[in-house]
């Protein structure tokens, strides 16, 4: 049911997003707040616990964090690295806010280390041949000296009208190996 459920939220972002170019509210915050929201009480729950019994205790520093502490943990890490990384690629205009919530939604719901290796491929093996397709009538040179020239002349990354007025609606990247590693890994 859950895997379904999960299903179905990410079609319907990737539907929206391919029908309108923006992602809504009301598809990313509740995941990202029930799930991330949970997630990160429990981590925390564990950590405070964990605090509270080497205060108390002379001897749990050598008793070490039980196998769900490190786990919850590592959770709490990697959705915060995951946010952050999301933050910052929408705060460089290279993702758009809903994509950035959407991925912070897709962690809080795949939380692991396993998944963000899967995601990185699943999108690197999406995107690159979009890209060869998007640059596929301009010759290499073409391509560099305007590397170059953005490189020279600024400003590198895209700005927020540039985003605007040529971004593509390419959420589906991210939800696509979302829902091959829900139903076939997870």
């Amino acid at each position: 049911m859950l895997r379904t459920a999960a299903t179905l939220w990410l079609l319907a972002i990737t539907y929206v997003d391919a029908r309108t170019a923006t992602i809504s509210n009301w598809l990313t915050v509740p995941a990202m707040a029930l799930l991330g929201g949970w997630r990160m009480l429990r981590a925390g729950g564990y950590a405070l616990r964990s605090v509270a019994v080497r205060v108390v205790s002379p001897l749990s520093g050598r008793l070490g964090y039980a196998v769900s502490d490190q786990q919850a943990l590592s959770v709490l890490l990697l959705m915060v690295l995951a946010g952050a990384i999301s933050f910052v690629l929408w705060e460089l205009h290279i993702l758009g806010g809903g994509d950035a919530k959407t991925l912070m939604g897709i962690f809080a719901l795949f939380p692991t280390v396993e998944f963000a290796l899967f995601l990185t491929i699943g999108v690197l093996v999406l995107s690159l041949p979009l890209l060869v397709l998007r640059l596929r009538h301009r010759r290499l040179l073409e391509v560099l000296q305007a590397l170059g020239k953005r490189l020279k002349e600024g400003p590198f990354f895209p700005t927020q009208r540039e985003l605007q007025e040529q971004g593509r609606p390419y959420a589906w990247t991210f939800c696509l190996p979302g829902v091959v590693y829900l139903w076939l890994l997870w």
